[in-house]
C-alpha cells in the first residue's frame, strides 16, 4: 500500500519547456529557470562520475528521522545515482542540481506549476474539462489544477534548466529517497533522450508519452523501493504518519482531475514491464524512438504499436455568432482519449453523495488481501470506454463569453457506441440534465447547465453542447432545428378532481420496508474505502 500511496500523492511531474506540457497542464508552465536557495546543490559534470565513489549497498547511517545537512544530502544523491545505474543498467552523464523545498515554499514559489494562461487557453481548458464533467461552469480549470498540485506534487524535474525540486513536509522536512530517485531518473532520461522533444499535441497523446516516461521511471522506482523495504539497502525515508484522516487542507481540490493525471503512473509501469519481459532494457530503450501514440496502447500493451485509432473529423459548420476557439501554441482541437472517458465515468465514485457508473471492483485492482496492486492500482479499461477508436473535440465561443463544444467519438463497433450512449445518458441525468425526448437533454442549473444533443449513428457518437437549445444547431449545423424543438403536441387538459382516481391511502401494513443499505446514497463500501485510501495518500509525504 505504501508504494501506491506515494504515487497517488506524488503525481511527480516532468517539466518540459515545449508546448506539449502546456497541453498537458492546460496552460504554459514557467520554464525560465528555478530560483536557487541555500539548500540547492550545484551539479558536478565529471566524465569519471564522482558519484561513483559510492556502492549501491553503502550505508550512510541516515534513517530519515532528522533533516539532512547539505553534505548528507549530497551523499544521498550520489548513492541514489549509483543505485539507479545498477537497477536500470544506465550511466549518468552528469550530476543534476537538486533543491529541497517545504510544501509551503513550493506553493509560494511555483503555485502548482501552472503558468500564466491566455484567455483563449483558459476558455478552451474549461470547456474540455466541462465536457468530461470534471470542472463545472462556476469553476476555473487552471486554478483547480494549481490547487490539486499544490497539495499533491512530491517533486519535479525541469528539462529546461536540468534541475530537480523535491518537496518535503513543513513539519518534518525530510526527503523521501524514492522520490529523489524518481526525479534523478527523469534527469537521466533527459540527458539521453532529450525530454523536451516529446512534444505531444493533445491530451491523449500526452498521456501516452507519459505512459512511457513515467512508466519506465516508476518501474525502476518500484524495484528501488523493494530493496529499501526488504532491508537490502539502507534508505532515507520519512517516518510513516500516524493513522487518522487528513485535514481538509490536505485534500485535492478535484479528485477527477487527479485521476486523469494519474493514469500514466498506474498503467505505465505495467506497460514497461510488458515490453521488458519481451526484450529486456534494450527493448524499453527502443520505445523512446517510437513512444506509444494513445493512452489505449498504454492501458492495453498488446495494442502497441500496430493498433492506431481512426482519424475523426468534424465539419465545423457553425453560425457567424460563434467563433471556433483556436488557442495559441496548441492545436485547434483536442483528442481526449480513452483515459478521459474512463475518468469521466469513474469520478462520481469520489463525489458526495456519489454514484456507481463504474463498479469499484472494476475500477480498482484490489487483490485478495485487500491491497491495491503496486504496478497497476487503477483499471482505466472500464466498460463505457471499451472500444474507443478515436475522438475529436471542437470548442466555440460567443461574444458574450458563452462557450459551446462538439465532441465526436468513434468506436470499434455499434455495440460499443450504444454502451457508451446508454451510460452517457445516465451520466447526464446525474449531472442535472433531463431528457426532453429523442436526442435532447437540458440542464437548467448547476455547473453543467445548458443543452446537450447526443447523436448515435452506427459506431460514431456526436455530442453537442451549448448554453441553450436554440444554440445547438448554431454550433453544429448537422443538428436540424426540428431535432431540438419542443413537441407540437397539444398540452394535456388540466386534471380536475373528477378526472383523477383516488389512490387508497397507504397504511404501515401496506408498505414494504426498504433495506437500510439500499437507502444509503453514494457508493458501496469498497469504493468508500478506496476513496479513503486516496485521501490518506496525501499524507504519504510525512510517512
Amino acid at each position: 500500500m505504501r508504494r501506491v500511496c506515494a504515487l497517488l500523492v506524488a503525481l511527480i511531474l516532468v517539466v518540459s519547456g515545449g508546448p506539449a506540457l502546456a497541453v498537458a497542464a492546460g496552460a504554459p508552465v514557467a520554464t525560465d529557470g528555478l530560483p536557487g536557495g541555500e539548500t540547492q546543490l550545484e551539479g558536478e559534470p565529471d566524465d569519471e562520475g564522482e558519484w561513483r565513489e559510492f556502492e549501491a549497498d553503502d550505508e550512510l547511517g541516515l534513517d530519515g528521522s532528522e533533516e539532512l545537512t547539505d553534505e548528507e544530502l549530497e551523499a544521498v544523491i550520489d548513492r541514489s545515482m549509483v543505485r539507479i545505474e545498477e537497477l536500470r543498467e544506465v550511466e549518468f552523464e552528469e550530476r543534476p542540481p537538486v533543491e529541497v523545498l517545504t510544501r509551503s515554499e513550493f506553493q509560494e514559489e511555483y503555485d502548482g506549476l501552472i503558468g500564466d494562461a491566455t484567455e483563449n487557453q483558459t476558455t478552451f481548458l474549461n470547456a474540455k474539462h466541462k465536457a468530461l464533467f470534471l470542472v463545472g461552469e462556476d469553476e476555473d480549470s487552471t486554478e483547480t489544477l494549481a490547487e490539486n498540485r499544490n497539495v499533491s506534487v512530491g517533486g519535479f524535474y525541469s528539462s529546461a534548466t536540468n534541475e530537480i525540486v523535491v518537496v518535503v513536509d513543513d513539519e518534518l522536512p525530510v526527503i523521501d529517497e524514492t522520490v529523489l530517485a524518481h526525479e534523478l531518473y527523469h534527469a537521466y532520461q533527459d540527458q539521453r533522450w532529450n525530454l523536451s522533444e516529446y512534444d505531444a499535441q493533445t491530451r491523449d497523446e500526452r498521456n501516452a508519452q507519459n505512459g512511457l516516461i513515467e512508466g519506465d521511471t516508476v518501474y525502476m522506482e518500484l524495484e528501488y523501493e523493494q530493496r529499501c523495504e526488504s532491508g537490502e539497502w539502507e534508505c532515507v525515508r520519512p517516518p510513516a504518519p500516524d493513522e487518522g484522516e487528513p485535514g481538509a487542507e490536505e485534500e485535492p481540490a478535484n479528485m477527477g482531475l487527479l485521476l486523469l493525471d494519474f493514469q500514466p503512473y498506474s498503467d505505465g509501469p505495467a506497460f514497461s514491464e510488458h515490453v521488458f519481459e519481451r526484450g529486456g532494457w534494450e527493448a524499453v530503450n527502443e520505445l523512446y524512438d517510437a513512444p506509444p501514440e494513445t493512452s489505449q496502447q498504454v492501458i492495453t500493451p498488446d495494442r502497441y504499436p500496430e493498433d492506431l485509432p481512426r482519424e475523426v473529423e468534424i465539419d465545423d459548420d457553425h453560425d457567424e455568432e460563434w467563433d471556433r476557439l483556436r488557442p495559441e501554441e496548441r492545436p485547434d482541437h483536442e483528442v481526449l482519449g480513452k483515459v478521459s472517458i474512463a475518468t469521466m465515468f469513474a469520478a462520481p465514485l469520489y463525489e458526495e453523495p456519489g454514484e456507481q457508473f463504474v463498479a469499484p471492483e472494476e475500477f480498482l485492482n484490489v487483490g485478495p488481501d485487500g491491497e491495491l496492486d503496486d504496478f497497476d492500482p487503477i483499471n482505466y479499461d472500464v466498460e463505457y470506454a471499451t472500444g474507443w477508436d478515436g475522438d475529436r473535440l471542437h470548442v466555440y465561443e460567443r461574444e458574450d463569453g458563452e462557450s459551446a463544444y462538439v465532441w465526436r467519438i468513434a468506436w470499434e463497433s455499434d455495440e460499443d457506441a450504444e454502451t457508451f450512449v446508454d451510460g452517457y445518458g445516465d451520466l447526464l441525468a446525474y449531472r442535472g440534465a433531463e431528457s426532453e425526448g429523442g436526442d435532447l437533454f437540458v440542464a437548467d442549473e448547476g455547473g453543467y447547465a445548458g443543452a446537450y444533443h447526443v447523436e448515435h449513428d452506427g459506431d460514431v457518437v456526436t455530442i453537442s453542447h451549448a448554453p441553450d437549445v436554440e444554440s445547438l444547431s448554431a454550433v453544429n449545423a448537422d443538428i436540424e432545428p426540428a431535432d431540438v424543438e419542443d413537441d407540437d403536441a397539444e398540452e394535456a387538459p388540466e386534471e380536475t378532481d373528477d378526472d383523477v382516481e383516488e389512490t387508497p391511502e397507504e397504511t404501515d401494513d401496506d408498505v414494504e420496508e426498504t433495506p437500510e443499505e439500499e437507502e444509503q446514497p453514494g457508493f458501496g463500501l469498497l469504493a468508500a474505502v478506496a476513496a479513503l485510501v486516496i485521501a490518506l495518500a496525501l499524507l504519504a509525504r510525512r510517512r
